[in-house]
């Protein structure tokens, strides 16, 4: 394989136990939405089913994916659920959120069968759900007979920040619903925190919903000092071509660089298509050989070009990309998150597991196969 992500099993479990231990008492959600943070959605699910409580997914396909292949805890979605996607959920037991009374009462009166309900929250992240205004409406939704309401939750938009005003301010908004609701309600499940929220704040939930933490990357290098974090992939390649150029030799498209003096030059099989940003062009680092060594030029669909000026390197060396990823995703004024994530369908997940690969999984060549 020219290109491959490491995921580290092992790793993913260590992170699970230390999370717990700082909400012992807690119901451990764990997020794993696009793929799993492009990790892969049905082998880390397979893994951890039996150290966690809960499955939080963004899309139906995700669900019924993980239904099918035999997952069994709870699983809830966590986005907008289409009108006709509803049976679906309740065909593979999969919970829905409300966060809209009218669009309540219409799922409502177009199924047969009740369907598992979280009520959405808006405490101040502005994306989804009932704000602290709208408690008469909550209120309706317990006259609408085929919402099986078990739970409610919100979503902190700042608790990776060192300031904790404006979270303690949703914890008083979302304490204030409960507070107006929960005598009308037995909610079997209550949550707020997401990975931010389960390292770095108290609240009155029953439940922690962990999804960039359980992978190893902290919210922000804040929170380094409170809980130890294995980051459990590496993203790897090879170098594909090396060739020593001279003084004044443009690099890529658009000749964006030229070079400065004779200077030793690899390819590398990775590039946007690959999720590998076109805003690492001549900015972006990899890691050959102990040495971080620069992007010259514009990063291309397949690959890239770096300088090894100084180096003794071969085709085939290895490459590490991300070797810091918190530092990378700054140079480029992302998140550690969309890097993760960006990482594209045509490299293949190598698990790891005890010490030992027990699975590959290679989406593109499943494509084609089939």
């Amino acid at each position: 394989m020219e290109s491959y992500l490491n995921v580290n099993l092992d790793y993913i479990d260590k992170n699970i136990d230390n999370i717990r231990a700082l909400k012992p008492n807690k119901l451990f959600c764990a997020v794993l939405k696009a793929n799993a943070y492009g990790l892969g959605l049905v082998p880390i699910a397979q893994s951890i089913e039996g150290k966690v409580d809960y499955f939080a997914v963004a899309r139906l396909e995700e669900a019924i994916c993980l239904r099918k292949s035999g997952i069994k805890k709870p699983i809830m979605l966590l986005g907008y659920v289409a009108y006709n996607e509803v049976d679906e959920c309740i065909k593979y037991d999969v919970d829905i959120p409300i966060y809209d009374l009218s669009y309540a009462k219409k799922i409502n009166d177009n199924i047969n069968n009740q369907v598992n309900v979280h009520i959405a929250i808006d405490s101040g992240h502005g994306r989804l759900g009932f704000r602290e205004n709208q408690t008469d409406d909550i209120l309706v939704l317990k006259n609408l007979h085929n919402l099986n309401i078990i739970g409610i939750f919100s979503h902190y938009s700042t608790a990776d920040e060192p300031d904790s005003t404006f979270t303690n301010l949703q914890n008083e908004r979302f304490q204030e619903i409960l507070r107006n609701t929960s005598s009308e309600f037995n909610f079997k499940y209550i949550h707020i925190e997401n990975s931010a929220g389960s390292i770095n704040v108290k609240s009155q939930s029953n439940m922690i919903r962990v999804g960039l933490a359980l992978y190893g990357l902290y919210p922000s290098v804040d929170m380094k000092n409170k809980v130890k974090l294995y980051q459990s992939f590496e993203l790897k390649t090879h170098i594909s071509f090396v060739k020593n150029v001279e003084k004044g030799i443009p690099i890529s498209y658009g000749r964006t660089y030229v070079t400065e003096k004779n200077m030793k030059i690899a390819t590398i099989p990775i590039g946007y298509a690959d999720g590998f940003l076109r805003a690492f062009s001549n900015l972006g680092e990899v890691l050959i050989k102990g040495k971080l060594c620069k992007i010259l030029g514009r990063v291309c669909m397949d690959q890239i070009m770096v300088d090894v000026t100084g180096l003794d390197v071969n085709i085939d060396d290895e490459v590490i990309i991300y070797s810091d990823i918190y530092k990378e995703a700054n140079k480029v004024n992302t998140i550690t998150y969309e890097l993760l994530t960006d990482i594209g369908m045509r490299i293949p997940r190598v698990y790891i597991k005890n010490g030992k690969i027990i699975d590959i999984i290679n989406y593109l060549g499943e494509i084609y196969e089939n």
